[in-house]
């Protein structure tokens, strides 16, 4: 049986998107061919106007965008004398929703995160209607704004290509839908955001089919660690193509460990992704891995956390978190995996001295804080709110 190919990223993008952005950032008074020098780049404004140099790598282009956008939004924002919001401030967005357990959840914590900005955020709000849901996305900037539409648009598939990565698959909707009238660059605005624009809207949305909802979070934090090295910045990737079946099962074991819950059986499992349990085998087979394996490795992770130095649980505690019948069984199943009982695990790991006097441990501890990003990266482009607008749309 053939499998598709994974998804993998392009390696060139056409000189025609950076073209395009450079003309509007000029367009707003900055300097494109400044612009270029200061990233560093290997080619000029008339290189990639006259045709010397036709195709780029996705890693020049997203300097470029990168840098353009930002311009572009910090433009908008003056135009209508609206705070931006800042880097960390986003970064903090996607570390709230990674723990949340469905895609409503996101979005509802989503709301509440940007409301608590007062006015650095646009006014987020989801709708249901019969069989659709709409995610909302209302800012303040003008209607004829080429800085403005370029900003939301960056915003509104921020929100898209975010939820999608978080549940693992691809939310469909027919476009993105704008306030701004139409500015021309079809073709190129097609191709970079990869759905339709469908302007003079009543504000800025997409709707997708209310069943994605109840999809649960299959990402974890040590993945968006991972993503957001490039994200959101990366148009020309699909982020939610970077998925392994076998993660998401993995996700919801832990998740269910960390409850005291039982490690789901494969009906469970296949009943959640609405496949049978034929089918469910053969995914994980398609990636060469088996359940028990996912199942032994979540037990082993969970085991060494709770064996841990200052866990007052015994042995038999431990098994009974980890689903096992017994304390025997769970001694058998930790000398497989550690090569040692967990009495001498837990031993060793009482004598190990620490290394670090109380200074290395906060250094320690304040380095595992959520700030993986270069300070020189500015922030996704999450416009400003309408403030003052009355939704009747919920949180």
């Amino acid at each position: 049986m053939s499998h598709p190919a994974p998804n993998k990223s392009p390696r060139a993008v056409p000189a025609d998107f950076p073209l395009a952005l450079l003309r509007d950032i000029a367009a707003i008074g900055e300097d494109p061919a400044a612009i270029l020098a200061r990233l560093r780049l290997p080619f000029t404004v008339d290189d990639l106007g006259e045709g010397r140099v036709r195709l780029i790598s996705d890693e020049h282009f997203m300097a470029i965008y990168r840098t353009c956008v930002t311009l572009l939004s910090n433009h908008a924002n003056r135009e209508r004398n609206l705070p931006p919001m800042s880097k960390d401030e986003v970064d903090m967005l996607c570390y709230c929703v990674i723990n949340c357990e469905t895609l409503e959840a996101v979005i509802q914590r989503a709301v509440r995160f940007c409301a608590m900005l007062g006015g650095r955020a646009a006014e987020l709000s989801l709708e249901i209607q019969d069989q659709d849901a709409i995610f909302h996305m209302d800012t303040l900037r003008l209607p004829r704004s080429t800085s403005g539409l370029l900003a939301d648009l960056t915003g509104l598939s921020f929100y898209h290509r975010l939820f999608s990565w978080l549940i693992g698959e691809t939310l469909t909707i027919a476009g993105y839908a704008v306030t701004y009238e139409h500015r021309g660059n079809t073709e190129t605005l097609l191709r970079l955001f990869h759905h339709p624009i469908l302007y003079q809207q009543r504000g800025n949305h997409f709707r997708f089919p209310a069943r994605y909802l109840a999809k649960p979070v299959v990402r974890s934090y040590q993945r968006l660690l991972e993503l957001l090295r490039l994200f959101p910045f990366d148009l020309m990737r699909d982020p939610s193509g970077e998925f392994r079946f076998a993660e998401t099962i993995e996700h919801l074991i832990n998740t269910q460990l960390a409850r005291g819950e039982p490690v789901p059986t494969v009906a469970q499992l296949a009943s959640a992704f609405n496949i049978s349990s034929a089918t469910f085998r053969r995914r994980l087979a398609d990636e060469s891995v088996s359940l028990r394996d996912i199942k032994e490795g979540c037990r082993h992770r969970l085991a060494t956390e709770l064996l841990a130095p200052g866990s007052r649980l015994k042995i038999a505690e431990v098994a009974n978190r980890l689903g096992f019948g017994d304390a025997r069984a769970f001694r058998r199943a930790f000398v497989q995996w550690a090569g040692r009982s967990p009495d001498a695990y837990r031993a060793e790991l009482a004598q190990a001295k620490p290394r670090t006097g109380s200074a290395g441990a906060l250094a320690a501890s304040t380095s595992d804080a959520p700030r993986q990003r270069s300070n020189h990266m500015p922030s996704p482009v999450i416009p400003a709110t309408s403030r003052g607008s009355s939704s009747k749309r919920y949180p």
